[in-house]
Parts: C-alpha cells; structure tokens; sequence
C-alpha cells in the first residue's frame, strides 16, 4: 500500500515539473483597453478620470506617452488610474476633447484615452459694496457689478430699497442715480438692491448695498436790507437765510460800523444795536459778516443794510393854544416844538384870519401880529401852517389857537338870543333879541283899556310892562302874549321890550340882522312896525319903525297890519 502511495506521488511530480516547464517557455498576449470618458469642463486637480484595463489580470506597468494638451493627465503606474493633473486645461472653449496614450510593459497594444468636455455655463459674479456721499446728482456713477461668464451677461434690477434710487446699465452692469432725491443720509444711510445677471439663459442674483457718508449740508445766503435812517434799537432787520441738517447758531464776527448790528444766535434774526449809527449822512451801508455753525461746520455770509436818506426833522409837533379874546400886539403865544439835527428855521406858510400871527424865524416863538382879530365873535379860532426847515428838509405843524369868550358885546349869539344892549356899570347883565320875528302880524291889545304898570318908558321896564299887560288884559294873541309864551334857546322868560329898549334894537338893527343870519334867524322887516311894551293912554301905545328914521309913534293898540313883534329877554 504504501509502495503505491509512493508510485503516485512521484508520477504527479513529475507531472507537475513538466507542465511548469511548458509555461516558462510560453509568451501571453496582453492587450490594453481604450478609455473613453465625458466630464464636464472645470474639474479639479486629481479628479478620477477613469481606468485603463487589459484583458490579463497580471500585474502591468503603466505610462503616458502622449497626451494633448500636454501635462493634463495623471495615470497610476500600478492601476492604470487616470485622474486630473492640470484642471486649468479642462476647459471646453480651450480644450474640448483631452486625449492620450497609454502603453504597459508587455502588452500587445497601446490603449487611447479619449475624454470628452461638456461645455458648463461658467458664471462668476461679486457682491456690490461701496460708499458714496449723500446729495449726488442724477445720473453720477456709482460703479460696476462684477460678473464673469462665458455668454453675452445682461443685468437687471430685481429689488431695490428705497424704490427708484437706482439705475443700472443692462450690457456693463455700471450702477448710476436714478432719483437722487433718496440719496439722503438722515433718511436713507444705506441703498440696497439686487440685481439678476443672465447668462444665456443661467441667473444668478448679486446684492448691492451702498453706504451714504453724511455730509455737512449748510446753504445759506447773503442779506440785503434797505430800511429808512434813524430806526430805533431793538428794531428788526430782517433773518439771515440758512439751511443745515443739524441745529443752527449765529454769530457776527466782524460789522462796519462796530456795534450797529445784534443777532439772534438761535434764529439769526438781525436787530438794530446802536440807532445811533444809523445815520445816512455818516454810515449810508452797514456791513457785517455772520458766521453760521452746522454742527461744527461753519460757513460765513454777507450782511449789507443800505439806508435811506430821510428828512432829518426827529419830531415837529403841531401847536395848540387857547387864550383870552382882545389880546395886545407882540403877546407871546407858545413855541412850535421840532427836533432836528441840523439847524432849523420856521416861517408862517399861510394863516387864517391873513396877519394875525407872527413868528420868530429861528426860536418858533409865535406872537400876536394884529390884535384886532383876535376876537371871539369874529374869529373865535385862529389857525396858521407853520413850515420848519433844516437844510435838507421841510415838514408843516398846524398851530391853532383857540379864543376865549371873556366879555359880552353888542351883536354875540348867547342866552338864546342876539345882544343888543350891556349894562354900563356891569357887562355881565344885558338884554338880547330873539332871532326872528312872530312871523305874522300882531296887534298891541285892549283897546280902550287903561293898563295900570304897563307906562315904562326905560330900558329895564319892558319885563313889568309885560307882566302888567298880561294881568290887565286876557286877549290871547296879543304881542305881550306871544312874548311871553316864546322859548327861544329854550329860555321861557321872554318878554315884550319897552320903548327905550326897542329903539336900542333899532340902533344895532344891522348887526343883530347878520348875527341872526348866522343863527338860523331873519332881518328885520323894513319899514316895518314894532310893537313896544309902553302904553301911552286907553287907546295908544308906542311902535317904532324899522327904515333909516326908526321913529317912535304912537299907534292904536288895535292896528296890526304891517306891526310885528320881537320878543326880548335880560341875562
């Protein structure tokens, strides 16, 4: 058993042996496999590309021994791996296909690698930032958005905040101002927007944003004012014009002359500091410079006040006066009161009564000129235009001067009626006239009768003639009667004059005619008949005749055609 074990040992080796043998002396065909491989363009360096592969599991050496673009591939000498050696070579525009050739030591053949590129829509873009300061101008350039592509790029605006602030140009990208307006640092510190870049048909969005630097914005502008001279301190010249972003304050840092000028340093109102400079004939222009702070920023402008040359007269004040009637030539009246800075002179322009004024031509004293107007009845008020001068100028105060009634006389309108007679020991007491006649005929009354206390002939018995008349005879209408129930002025204690009395009447008949005149009254009637309160007998009594004669006669108390009344009453 175990000699045959033995037995078939030895023939397997010997098996075994030849067969080996038979190998060492074999050669093996070993063939490469091409590679073909797509990728897309822009990998990156050490990408696996693929394989190259035999049909023996042997083990090979690998090598490139060719390959376009040069330097592009990689292979793993071992595997027979290919990776990415240059990824910048693997570009579609460039290099659309990437080939090579790969040999092994003892193969048959030599593989060809073939890689195909896809062309990648290659889109690069950058975010937008810059800074800008506020308030630029419509239209300025703001810059460009950054974007690479392998297509022909168009930009769009997708958003923007605030709305309308941007422009941009759809073939460069270049950002401008669209409404400068929202380029406001206070309200808008930062403008931001996206914007769409189309590459052939691949968008992609960039933000923008667009910080503002706030800008000092003061604008302010000169002043000119024209106002009269001599103004008043304190009073106000006008604002000084300023526009900031912050809070405003004001200051004069140089004026002409020194110390005419304040400002309001909140509100840069001008006032007057020193009327005094105000002067056309010394400082015609004032000028200052106003200093404006804008929160620290400042900026100066030109304050100019031209004045206006006016009259120099400070103060002409009209006169007014009242004095006694029936003053003596040369009597000192008052002063007419004028201020100037000049020296000044005064002259009567016109007066009414003409020549009743004179004045000094250097002090303004006025005097009286003619004392015979000074009268109450005639000129109860005297007026005058003055004229002041100072050289330059001439301004008119009105002077009037009243008159005092102080005595009575003959023909004044007073106590109801005109006077006709004064009592020579007391001017005071007197007897005036009605104003107008009864206006009808009248007859004296009680003819045949004997009226005992109506026979007074003097001036001063017509009131007792009258009451006595009245007791002794009760015929209504009479001229005692109708006397008696006058109420001239509002007086009621009229009565019928006597004789004597009536012929005073007669005597200023001319001048109670024009004072009457004046005082809604009548002439006398001429050649008219008056009646008097002095009876002569039962029968008569006396009547005086208004024409030139103005005799006295005796009538029949009966008579009434042509005989008219006058009433009378004392003060």
């Amino acid at each position: 058993m175990k000699r045959a074990l033995k037995t078939t040992s030895l023939l397997i080796a010997i098996l075994l042996l030849n067969f080996s043998c038979s190998k060492d002396d074999e050669v093996l065909a070993i063939n490469l496999k091409d590679v073909k491989v797509t990728i897309d363009e822009n990998p990156i360096n050490g990408q696996i590309l693929g394989k190259v592969e035999s049909d023996n599991s042997g083990s090979l050496t690998f090598s490139i021994t060719t390959q376009t673009p040069a330097g592009a591939l990689s292979i793993n000498t071992s595997t027979g791996e290919l990776t990415v050696a240059n990824a910048t070579l693997f570009d579609f525009e460039t290099n659309p296909t990437i080939t090579a050739t790969v040999s092994a030591k003892g193969a048959l053949n030599k593989a060809t690698v073939t890689i195909s590129i896809n062309n990648i829509n290659e889109l690069n873009i950058l975010d937008f930032t810059t800074s800008i300061d506020e308030n630029p101008t419509n239209g300025d350039t703001i810059g460009t958005v950054e974007a690479t592509g392998d297509a022909t790029l168009s930009y769009s605006i997708t958003s923007q905040t605030p709305a309308g602030a941007l422009s941009i140009n759809a073939s460069t990208g270049e950002l401008t101002v669209a409404d400068a307006t929202l380029f406001d640092f206070e309200t808008n510190p930062t403008i931001t927007a996206t914007v769409s870049v189309d590459n052939a048909g691949n968008t992609q969005d960039i933000s923008v944003a667009i910080t503002l630097n706030n800008v000092n914005e003061l604008s302010v502008q000169n002043f000119t004012a024209t106002i009269d001279e001599n103004p008043t301190n304190g009073q106000s010249l006008g604002i000084v014009q300023a526009t900031g972003d912050a809070t405003l304050s004001y200051s004069i840092t140089s004026q002409t002359p020194a110390g005419a000028l304040s400002i309001n340093a909140s509100t840069g109102e001008l006032t007057v500091a020193n009327a005094t400079l105000f002067d056309f004939e010394t400082n015609p222009t004032i000028t200052a410079t106003v200093t404006i702070n804008n929160a620290g920023y400042t900026q100066d402008t030109n304050a100019t006040i031209n004045l206006n040359n006016v009259n120099q007269l400070i103060s002409v004040q009209n006169f007014t006066t009242t004095i006694d009637e029936n003053p003596t030539n040369g009597s000192v009246l008052g002063t007419v009161q004028a201020n100037s800075t000049g020296t000044l002179s005064f002259s009567i322009a016109s007066q009414t009564p003409a020549g009743a004024l004179s004045i000094n031509a250097n002090t303004g004293e006025l005097t009286v000129a003619d004392a015979t107007l000074f009268d109450f009845e005639t000129n109860p008020t005297i007026t005058a235009n003055i004229s002041v001068n100072n050289s330059e100028n001439t301004e008119t105060a009105t002077a009037t001067i009243d008159l005092n009634d102080l005595i009575n006389e003959i023909g004044e309108f007073k106590f109801g009626g005109i006077i006709f007679w004064l009592d020579p020991s007391d001017n005071s007491h007197g007897l005036v006239c009605a104003v107008s006649d009864y206006p009808t005929s009248v007859n004296w009354g009680c003819q045949g009768t004997s009226i005992a206390g109506a026979y007074g002939l003097q001036i001063g018995q017509g009131q007792a003639n009258t009451t006595a008349i009245l007791a002794g005879c009760s015929t209504t209408g009479i001229a005692a009667d109708l006397a008696s129930n006058s109420t001239y002025g509002g007086y009621t204690d009229w009565f019928l004059p006597s004789r004597y009395a009536l012929k005073e009447i007669h005597t200023h008949r001319a001048t109670i005619n024009s004072t009457a005149a004046l005082n809604g009254g009548s002439d006398f009637v001429t050649d008219g008949f008056y009646w008097s309160s002095t009876q002569v007998n039962s029968n008569t009594a006396w009547a005086i005749i208004f024409n030139n004669d103005g005799n006295s006669n005796v009538f029949n108390k009966g008579a009434s055609a042509n005989f008219y009344m006058r009433a009378v009453r004392a003060f």
